[in-house]
């Protein structure tokens, strides 16, 4: 778009066309109008937005209920992306997968002797930590204990 009074051979200088005074007014005025026409536009759009809104108020639709809306509906774009749908399925599948294998890894004799150990640990730990809660609550009410110590106690019993 070519702006009245200049020409493709006028001068330039430091970046600006040299234009004359009378050049120089026409383009001003354009600038002006442009500006109200943009001012003009911006009061419509918001005598618009304010008419949107008393409607949607007269309807019941909250700002809460609108906001819910799009982000359901925004929701609903991506789950429908096939980016979405490829993703899903390979999360699915690694998920299938993670399982499958750490059922096999459970199952491992490895694996049992490892667990087998681990409770075997744990209740030594337990049957110790009791024993010395008796011990202290004995001393505690002057009273020699009378709680087995972990010799005594029947070793296989796992939930003593």
């Amino acid at each position: 778009m070519a702006t009245p009074g200049i020409e493709s051979g006028d001068e330039l200088h430091n970046g600006n066309i040299e234009l004359s005074e009378a050049e120089k007014e026409v383009i001003r005025e354009e600038l002006k109008k442009t500006e109200d026409e943009i001012n003009t536009l911006r009061q419509v759009i918001n005598a618009r937005q304010k008419h949107a809104a008393m409607l949607k108020r007269k309807l019941g639709i909250s700002p809460l209920a609108e906001i819910t809306e799009e982000f359901n509906q925004g929701i609903k774009v991506v789950r429908d992306s096939s980016a979405y749908q490829k993703t899903s399925e390979v999360v699915g599948t690694t998920a299938d997968t993670v399982a499958t294998k750490l059922g096999d890894i459970r199952n491992s004799s490895l694996f049992k002797s490892f667990e087998s150990k681990l409770g075997s640990a744990f209740v030594q730990a337990k049957m110790a930590a009791s024993t010395s809660i008796d011990h202290l609550s004995g001393a505690a009410r002057g009273t020699p204990s009378q709680a087995a110590t972990p010799s005594t106690e029947n070793p296989t019993s796992p939930l003593s």
